[in-house]
């Protein structure tokens, strides 16, 4: 460009000058001529530059460079300001997971490396086979790998692979106190961005993880893996903001001069309902009771409050370190620790299996509610024949003939006799009624994601007969635990949840979540009886299998109160097709609540195909747990529904129009955001919605989402008066109401999963 300027305002002089030398004008008129020949010369340049400046306003370019941003570059410089993740806490405020930083490490090798006063700053030959082997005391590293990358020709400066980096700050003091003892020079650190476990192995399949969304690039910040930090990433994930630093000409920040700044949003935290004391407590169990020694392909086992559906205290094995990212327990050997850590599964939710005898709660349930259960009505426990296939009770081989006991004693020796027979006696219309009551089949969409739904049983008499008895029927930890609630509960069956509240501290709002109720599947009377039968299981002498016979005592013991129980033993299924064989190929497990009048928390644990198999692997984790629950009851329960703190707003959010979307992924969000969604239809797709978008709600409010499908008669127990009204325009019915003239349902005359028809007549109680 600057040579075609040159030539170009050097052409008409060039020009003139030939055209003079050619004419023989006077040099009067030669002068007047040139002085013409100047003037177009100058008109002709002015406007070239012109066009030229015009150009370069209008495209704000020169030669493919931005000329705005050069010039900003040169007078203000802008900057991120990193937003920070959301910490998950327990219940009690003690952090679970929080960023800080991590490092790598490396070795510099440039022999010109050295401080001003000429001390040598790079690592010497000599000091190489030190250096490996503080690399492998401390890192892990193999020597002969250190030694190689340290002898690489060429090299200023070496790294280690992933095994240098995600050092921690105290290994990273390890390291250099040692190197400084050792007059080892040469090892340096880099900082990263991180996601911190200060307690270990700690719920770890359930909390999850977090890392650097782009491998070391900590610009692009951290990312849920997998758990609740996966789950609830849209919470923790803050917003990054921006920062404009004016400069002078040497391209120094101008003191006192304004600088424009858009502040960074961080993530809000998260307190989940675990308790940090009787989390480390179980996980301290599970690795020091005899249960380890199990051998078993898995173990689960979960503590939940039980007049809140709040999840105390879950774990499982396998299980991983968050902190080392290694794993704990059964894992394939083939395959790295990373590929170990990535294939776990949460258990307490993303796994199916068949649960066995602790299911039996649930048919004893129904055949008390519907009447088909008589306690002292006796029977024969021989194997019947349910079409082609037989039933038997887990001791036909020492009672081949069977023997004679009431129906409550079946219940407490958990005879699958027994319970086929109660179900024939109920009807499998009836039997799955109670089934879709506890809302098996349906997953609890408790804002984890990933969740398993489970399977109700095939239609034919055989799988309807063996689900009674927990076999032909797919359910998950956590279905239980629903169900659960209900029996614990005088018949209300709760959401189970895991978050406390919600916290933003930069704006002091919170949102607190309360307990969701979600139905009432059997009367109080029913419930109360259940649990009494659980008793027996634990203290009858005769038939009771969780009584111990060898010592003479009951197997579940809580500080002298009375223990509701129930055992089970479940064949397990191969993914093949077929069951599994052998002496101890089974999946045991218990359920217990404490006490067994209005029980105070709920215990589960199941432990599938061990090697070797005694009841007291889960009476000696539940006993101490359920004992030190005890000790801190007094905390628990003033932490379980906290109210918003002083100068503490409760959080609004603006609901969103869900219409179009899918019901399910819709009920984790909403129930991330701690609201109360209730599906009506059996269809695909949300077509109506209760609250209108854009409506701000506080926490635990009800929002209903009609979908494109048939209307069953929902369980509007605990639902108001404007949730029924609601329901009765989007399925066409007529309302008559009965009790107080607001508040909640306690009655319904058209009863859960019957089929609605436009223009029927509901009759609701209201409490």
């Amino acid at each position: 460009m600057i040579k075609f300027l040159k030539n170009l305002i050097l052409f008409p002089f060039r020009k003139v000058a030939k055209s003079a030398a050619k004419t023989h004008l006077s040099p009067q008129a030669n002068r007047k001529r040139i002085a013409q020949d100047i003037l177009i010369l100058a008109i002709f340049v002015f406007t070239v530059f012109i066009v030229r400046f015009s150009w370069i306003i209008v495209t704000d370019s020169s030669n493919g460079v931005k000329l705005s941003t050069r010039a900003k570059a040169n007078y203000s410089e802008t900057t991120t300001i990193y937003a920070k993740r959301g910490t998950i806490f327990d219940r009690n405020g003690t952090p679970i997971a929080m960023d800080s930083s991590d490092y790598s490490i490396y070795v510099i090798l440039d022999t010109t490396y050295v401080s001003g006063e000429g001390k040598k700053l790079f690592a010497a030959p000599k000091d190489f086979p030190a250096i490996a082997q503080l690399f492998k005391d401390k890192l892990g590293i193999d020597e002969k790998y250190t030694l190689e990358q340290l002898q690489r020709k060429g090299a200023s400066q070496v790294e280690f692979g992933t095994s240098g980096k995600h050092i921690s700050f105290t290994k990273k003091e390890e390291i250099e106190n040692e190197a400084k003892a050792k007059g080892i020079a040469g090892i340096g650190f880099t900082s990263h961005l991180a996601r911190s476990y200060p307690n270990n192995n700690f719920a770890s399949n359930f909390i999850g993880l977090a890392g650097l969304k782009d491998g070391d690039d900590d610009t692009k910040g951290l990312i849920g893996q997998f758990g609740l930090e996966a789950s609830l990433n849209g919470i923790l994930s803050g917003k990054n903001g921006v920062e404009t630093l004016e400069k002078d000409k040497n391209g120094q920040a101008l003191q006192g001069v304004a600088k424009s700044v858009t502040p960074a949003k961080d993530g809000d935290d998260v307190y989940t309902t675990i308790d940090g004391t009787l989390q480390k407590y179980l996980e301290n169990l599970m690795d020091t009771t005899s249960v380890k020694d199990a051998g078993a392909q898995n173990i689960v086992a979960t503590l939940v409050k039980a007049d809140t559906g709040e999840i105390l205290a879950t774990t499982q094995r396998p299980t991983f370190n968050p902190a080392t990212q290694t794993v704990i327990g059964p894992k394939d050997d083939k395959k790295s620790d990373k590929e170990n850590l990535f294939g776990q599964n949460n258990l307490l939710y993303q796994a199916a299996f068949e649960p066995g005898s602790t299911f039996k709660l649930f048919t004893l349930a129904a055949g008390i509610e519907t009447k088909t259960f008589n306690p002292n009505a006796t029977y024969v426990s021989a194997p019947i024949m349910v079409a082609d296939a037989p039933v038997n009770d887990w001791d036909v081989e020492e009672f081949k003939n069977g023997r004679a006991m009431t129906f409550a004693q079946g219940f407490s020796h958990s005879s699958n006799v027994g319970m086929s027979k109660l179900q024939m006696a109920m009807g499998d219309k009836t039997w799955d009624d109670y089934l879709r009551r506890f809302k098996f089949g349906v997953p609890t969409r408790m804002g984890v994601g990933g969740e398993s739904f489970g399977t109700l049983p095939s239609e034919n008499v055989v799988s309807q007969v063996n689900s009674s008895f927990g076999q032909g029927i797919g359910v998950t930890e956590v279905q239980m635990i629903r169900g659960y609630t209900a029996i614990a509960n005088g018949g209300k069956m709760l959401e189970p949840h895991f978050i406390s509240k919600i916290a933003n501290i930069d704006q002091a709002t919170e949102r607190v979540s309360q307990p969701e109720v979600i139905g009432k599947p059997i009367e109080k009377s029913t419930a109360d009886d259940v649990l009494k039968y659980m008793v027996n299981v634990g203290t009858d002498v005769t038939f009771g299998t969780a009584y111990d016979w060898k010592n003479a005592q009951p197997y579940f013991r809580v500080d002298g109160k009375d223990v509701s129980i129930k055992t089970g033993t479940a064949q397990v299924a191969k993914t093949t097709g077929g069951y599994y064989e052998g002496e101890t190929s089974y999946l045991y497990s218990a359920v217990a609540m404490v006490p067994s009048e209005n029980p105070d928390y709920i215990f589960y644990m199941t432990v599938t195909l061990p090697q070797h198999w005694t009841l007291s692997y889960i009476s000696d984790i539940a006993n101490p747990l359920l004992a030190r629950a005890y000790e801190l009851k007094s905390t628990i329960d003033a932490t379980s529904m906290p109210t918003n703190g002083d100068n503490v707003k409760e959080a609004k959010v603006t609901l969103k129009d869900y219409k179009g979307e899918k019901p399910g992924n819709t009920l984790d969000l909403l129930r991330q955001q701690i609201l109360q969604p209730v599906v009506v239809g059996s269809g695909s797709v949300i077509t109506k919605q209760s609250i209108e978008a854009g409506t701000k709600l506080g926490a635990n409010a009800r929002v209903l989402l009609l979908t494109d499908g048939d209307i069953d008669m929902p369980d509007i127990y605990d639902w108001s008066k404007e949730d029924v009204e609601t329901l009765a325009k989007w399925a066409g019915l007529t309302v008559t109401y009965q009790g107080a003239e607001t508040g909640k349902v306690t009655e319904q005359s058209i009863k859960m999963n019957a089929n609605l028809k436009k223009g029927q007549k509901l009759t609701v109680t209201l409490n």
